[in-house]
């Protein structure tokens, strides 16, 4: 019963570089719309706006919408849909070999995305066809509102036999 071959028992423990593409920062605002679609041009413009080297090999790449303020003030809302990156933004990651893609929102894509007949479309192409892990419901509204861009990223994940996730604290060293 579970995974066996790809349990999250299976995953060790991440220490590598974390990115913080703040798009909420870029584009202004209070958060980014439910269903707003991350497009490369908003990425190159995050990242050029902060002043952020592009992601490399290995990397983990987080995303700020500003979504996560709608949790537990307006659950309603907050499980309607969420911004998010879209397919070509996904693709561009996995050309980069990132090894985590995270948000502060409960996809980490854009829902409903960008073709309403296939669903969480990015998830797909990270974890299934390319073995990138997912990191859902960040909050990530301190590290956006210090400008704080570039970090250590430190995940242990909690080795649950079977398991497709694991619950645990993330931290980002600066």
């Amino acid at each position: 019963y579970g995974l066996q071959k790809l349990g999250v028992h299976n995953v060790g423990v991440f220490f590598t570089r974390g990115i913080l593409i703040d798009v909420l920062g870029y584009k202004g605002g209070d958060r980014l719309p439910s269903g707003y679609v991350i497009t490369p041009d908003d990425v190159q413009g995050a990242l050029s706006w902060q002043g952020t080297h592009e992601p490399a090999e290995g990397d983990v790449v987080l995303f700020y919408t500003g979504h996560g303020k709608l949790w537990m003030n307006d659950n309603a809302e907050y499980n309607k849909g969420c911004p998010g990156p879209g397919v070509t933004v996904a693709k561009w990651l996995i050309d980069k070999k990132v090894c985590l893609v995270g948000a502060d929102q409960w996809a980490v894509e854009a829902v409903p995305g960008e073709d309403k007949d296939r669903p969480f479309e990015c998830h797909q192409w990270w974890i299934t066809m390319n073995g990138i892990y997912l990191h859902e419901n960040l909050d990530l509204a301190q590290l956006a509102a210090d400008r704080v861009y570039e970090f250590t990223y430190i995940f242990s994940p909690l080795r649950l036999k079977g398991a497709t996730g694991s619950p645990g604290n993330p931290i980002a060293v600066v």
